[in-house]
């Protein structure tokens, strides 16, 4: 779902910029000047939008690759030690807190973009389930702890 979503620039919407500069320029009496005003902003924005856009592109993508690094590490490890489990605890509090910063992430953009809020609303609760089942692998972990070694 995330990659359909970067290959479409987060839900980026001209129609949703167009409505933005008409209320930003709401108050600007002369229609001329009002013209200049929208023409300046559409100007911003499409500069804006393209650095954003690529920035936050590659920040998702990032968190989306750490997430599922961290949970392979984390699958790679099976504890008959101490430290081992701890290493393997840590590989998934690593993912739990990749799964945070991708939702903060995600929540920003929708924010700061002219986009579609709904569309990340099934993004977001896809990294909501995904958060919870991490949770409840490093739960499950606990029955390791009797049977450590030191």
């Amino acid at each position: 779902m995330i990659a359909v979503e970067l290959l479409s620039s987060f839900a980026y919407s001209e129609k949703k910029l167009e409505a933005a500069i008409r209320k930003q320029t709401a108050h600007v009496q002369d229609p001329e000047h009002r013209e200049e005003v929208a023409a300046a902003i559409r100007s911003l924005e499409d500069d804006y939008a393209c650095w954003f856009i690529k920035r936050h592109r590659d920040r998702v993508d990032d968190l989306c690759c750490d997430i599922a690094q961290h949970l392979r590490a984390a699958n790679t490890i099976w504890p008959s030690y101490r430290f081992e489990y701890d290493d393997r605890r840590n590989e998934l509090n690593q993912a739990l807190k990749c799964c945070n910063q991708l939702q903060d992430e995600l929540q920003y953009i929708a924010e700061a973009l002219p986009a579609d809020k709904n569309r990340y609303m099934n993004i977001v609760l896809e990294v909501e389930k995904l958060f919870n089942m991490v949770k409840k692998l490093r739960q499950s972990d606990n029955r390791f702890l009797k049977h450590l070694k030191t």
